[in-house]
């Protein structure tokens, strides 16, 4: 169907604040509809398109300029250009309303989806949905303030979000920062939040997610010697460039009350720090909202708040408002519709994971803050990034409803994430980003497995896992690291106690739970007949002294491990499984080399390797098992692996045995 723009204004206004030329002008509302397809709008020649954007029209100067323009189809005399919207081309997948249009040459030639491939000039549009239509257009080049942007984005989620709203209660953390302490002058100072005077429900109060960095740019912190200076007065100047970022965006968002760790915290004082590492998921849930400040790596870097979202993006856009008359019988009422238009269509999956990244996203504290907080705001380098129960969006796009359907995500048990994930992908994440200090492993994730508690009920939590998830659980393989990260974690000649040999959190590397997604079977009554665990501190969560877990009907069946190279669909790092000279199957050690597996099974300690069944799936899954000197040193996990299915008969002569392992 053709659809032609006529040469007038009959019908159409254009109120945007961005000047458009008459044929823009004229292009009726329809044209934008999401149920507008197979349409073809006659516009104007390219010379008359490239007059009306040197005067101004920036529909024209998208239009003319976009990308992919073959340049011998560049002629000045090409009578008249054509956008295109096609019956099935759908580049946004759950982007709605949304849609891609196509500049195709001209009237003289007619040019079909084939064509397109050959002579793409594409360029995106959206719908841009109510509340954000009520904030100014954004014209191409200006400058477009953060705040009024974000104050839509909180209006938004508190007054129609219920998910984002549901089931908090009242709480106030330990100590504030009071940013309205002194009349006169920019300084804060911190609170006791018990001593605060108020009537009704708690006062809100922000949160912040940032980067410490190395030591020698660590902001300031509250310690023992100075608790009291810092209730008395906290000099402004004396903040890093991220907390008074942090302290400008709250106040210009009328908060009063911010809490950051390391001045909320006193840093020195162990029984504190651990009493209050293990509110942190009351914390950040309770917040009103979080600050992330994503792309700095330390204290000095700030927010990075983004003037120009436009060329941080490299995608031009424009806001256009177009009004249609004559509805009704007085011909007085219009209707309204307001399209942002962009150079090039946005994907929004690659968009967000570029806008995404950033240093905060690597550090293994930081993943439970985004996780558990209600809301959080983050400023990234190239711009805004919202994420909420409902809502993820970016300062470019900011109305995109994410509905996340795949089977790598989560039942409704673990919906509490905002990620939509399960507990294993969860500790993916987790065990891939930086740790400063190892033995803050199980602490740092200790909130999040507060919170995941509702979802496991009468589940134990131990060492990072779940007790519905064992055994199974126990196939957990590391992942090899191409680089080490930019804060090294804790040395190998470290000897301070992290977690039990069994879970992932015993090893400095990612882990990937991908063999326990497997459909397995014939488990051979393997059950786990007690758990063991004693606390470092009080936080069932938290930090352990020791754990272990006693298996009965376990089948063990010896092995060793060689330098060998496996099976074919093995990975090139694996090793083989060797029993009597022959190789049976593959290994994935938990230690970095094979050297520290030699000193395992060096003459001098005369221990045993042993394959413990898990799962038959095809093959024969299982873990590798270090036998203790004595009967009572148990059993120390050193690496998972299988057993190629056509040596079953290696487990016939198996006895099912009650084992440790510590």
């Amino acid at each position: 169907m053709d659809i032609s723009a006529p040469h007038s204004f009959p019908g159409t206004l254009d109120r945007s604040g961005s000047k458009l030329c008459k044929i823009c002008s004229s292009i009726p509302v329809s044209f934008w509809s999401d149920k507008s397809r197979n349409i073809q709008l006659r516009l104007q020649s390219l010379k008359s398109m490239r007059f009306e954007a040197d005067r101004g029209c920036q529909l024209c100067d998208i239009l003319q300029l976009g990308p992919g323009r073959d340049a011998n189809r560049q002629s000045e005399d090409l009578e008249v250009l054509q956008m295109r919207r096609p019956r099935h081309y759908d580049p946004f997948g759950l982007m709605k309303p949304s849609s891609s249009l196509t500049m195709i040459g001209d009237t003289t030639h007619q040019w079909y989806m084939d064509d397109v491939d050959r002579y793409p000039l594409h360029f995106g549009f959206s719908l841009v949905p109510y509340p954000w239509s009520k904030l100014e257009p954004v014209k191409m080049g200006e400058h477009v303030e953060s705040f009024p942007l974000i104050e839509v984005w909180l209006e938004n989620c508190r007054d129609n979000h219920a998910q984002c709203s549901s089931n908090v209660g009242h709480f106030l953390p330990t100590r504030l920062l009071d940013l309205q302490a002194y009349s006169d002058s920019a300084d804060v100072r911190l609170v006791n939040a018990g001593e605060l005077d108020f009537d009704g429900p708690p006062p809100k109060y922000v949160t912040l997610s940032h980067c410490w960095g190395p030591p020698s740019k660590h902001s300031i912190t509250t310690t023992k010697a100075n608790l009291s200076e810092r209730m008395t007065r906290i000099p402004f100047n004396a903040l890093s460039q991220t907390f008074q970022d942090s302290i400008k965006v709250s106040r210009s968002l009328r908060q009063r009350f911010l809490w950051i760790d390391s001045l909320c915290i006193i840093q020195d004082d162990e029984d504190d720090w651990a009493r209050e590492a293990a509110l942190m998921a009351l914390v950040y849930s309770h917040g009103y909202f979080t600050l992330a400040a994503l792309s700095a790596k330390d204290g000095t870097e700030g927010c990075k708040m983004v003037a120009d979202i436009q060329s941080s993006y490299s995608n031009r856009f424009v806001d256009i408002d177009f009004y249609d008359y004559g509805l009704g019988q007085d011909k007085t009422r219009y209707h309204h519709q307001r399209v942002r238009i962009f150079e090039t269509p946005v994907n929004i999956n690659e968009h967000d994971e570029s806008i995404n990244d950033g240093p905060l996203n690597d550090r293994a504290w930081t993943l439970q803050e985004r996780e558990l907080s209600r809301r959080v705001i983050s400023f990234s380098k190239q711009g805004l990034l919202w994420e909420c129960t409902e809502l993820r969006a970016t300062s470019q796009r900011p109305w995109i409803h994410t509905r996340l359907e795949s089977s790598l995500y989560a039942d409704a048990a673990d919906q509490l994430f905002k990620s939509k994930v399960s507990w294993n992908r969860i500790v993916e994440d987790y065990s891939a980003r930086s740790l400063t200090k190892q033995t803050d492993k199980l602490i740092a994730l200790s909130g999040l497995a507060r919170v995941a508690q509702e979802f496991h009920p009468g589940a134990t939590y131990i060492a990072g896992l779940w007790s519905t998830s064992l055994p199974k659980a126990l196939l957990w393989k590391v992942v090899l690291q191409p680089s080490e990260p930019e804060f090294p974690s804790q040395t190998a000649t470290e000897s301070a106690y992290i977690a039990p040999t069994w879970s992932w959190a015993s090893v400095r590397s990612p882990v990937s739970f991908g063999a326990t997604s497997t459909p397995g079977f014939a488990r051979h009554n393997l059950k786990v007949e007690e758990i063991v665990k004693v606390l470092k501190y009080q936080d069932p969560y938290g930090a352990l002294e020791h754990g272990a877990l006693v298996l009965s009907g376990a089948l063990l069946v010896g092995v060793d491990v060689s330098d060998q190279i496996p099976r074919s669909y093995a990975f090139a790092d694996d090793r083989s499984l060797m029993r009597d000279g022959v190789a049976v199957g593959n290994v994935r050690l938990d230690a970095p080399s094979i050297s520290h597996l030699e000193v395992l099974t060096s003459r001098e300690s005369q221990c045993k390797l042993w394959f413990l069944l898990l799962e038959k799936y095809r093959d024969f899954l299982g873990i590798v098992l270090r036998e203790g000197v004595d009967p009572d040193d148990g059993y120390t996990r050193v690496g998972a692996g299988s057993i190629d299915e056509q040596f079953e008969d290696i487990f016939s002569d198996c006895k099912p045995c009650t084992i440790t392992l510590i």
